[in-house]
């Protein structure tokens, strides 16, 4: 998996895509915090420092654009707030996920080994498992 800016933007490159200072930097934003969700609204805060210009649809425009070309991943919290992060692994594996800072934390085993024998006639498809609480240094903060 592409983990620095300039190889994650010359894959956009390839695919047809313009390079632009706003995805740039969203891309670069990405590659800095790669063990971390970041909110649209974190996304457009950081960007509008350096174009203050900047529409909230950019914002999501461009996060459409690095999903489809499978840059980065996206989850829903319990907040029903999407966030995305960059895309970690190509091998399965599954996060712990902390809920103050919003840091990742890969877990190798997967649950589902341990389901497959007790789910019966159903027929899995794809899945998904994450664990959510504090990690250490949020624990220490409050």
């Amino acid at each position: 998996m592409e983990t620095s800016t300039e190889a994650i933007l010359q894959k956009l490159k390839r695919a047809g895509l313009k390079f632009t200072g706003k995805r740039q930097e969203t891309v670069d934003l990405f590659v800095r915090n790669q063990d971390k969700y970041l909110s649209a609204k974190e996304v457009y805060e950081h960007v509008k420092r350096m174009y203050p210009s900047v529409s909230y649809d950019t914002i999501y425009r461009t996060l459409a654009t690095l999903l489809e070309h499978n840059i980065i991943e996206h989850m829903e919290f319990s907040d029903d707030a999407a966030k995305y992060r960059l895309k970690c692994h190509e091998s399965h594996h599954h996060h712990l996920v902390c809920l103050g800072c919003g840091s990742t934390f890969p877990i190798d085993e997967c649950p589902m080994d341990q389901l497959l024998n007790k789910i019966g006639n159903f027929k899995v498809l794809n899945h998904r498992f994450e664990i959510y609480g504090y990690c250490a240094e949020c624990q220490s903060a409050s």
